[in-house]
């Protein structure tokens, strides 16, 4: 995930103006979804000197991907879930 300036909602349209407390707790969000990506990643590197050929290992990578796929999507919904978003957004 890239770095992100921290926004107060103001500027984006169908959001509301966040609180100092609301901001953190989506900021602590996406370090925690990065540090989970990040040993994710360790797991897929581990991964590749291995024999490609085996099945398990090639399943295991395809886990690994599956599981950042899905933090990304669980950071997304936990940052809605503060943020707040309008109902047609």
């Amino acid at each position: 995930m890239s770095e992100a300036k921290p926004q107060d909602g103001s500027t984006v349209k169908g959001y509301r103006k966040l609180s100092d407390a609301e901001i953190a707790a989506m900021n602590r969000l996406k370090e925690l979804s990065r540090n989970f990506i990040r040993e994710l990643r360790n797991i897929q590197l581990d991964l590749l000197p291995q024999d490609p050929v085996l099945s398990d290992r090639t399943a295991a990578y395809r886990s690994a991907s599956l599981a950042t796929t899905k933090m990304q999507e669980a950071c997304m919904w936990g940052c809605r879930a503060v943020a707040r978003p309008d109902g047609d957004c």
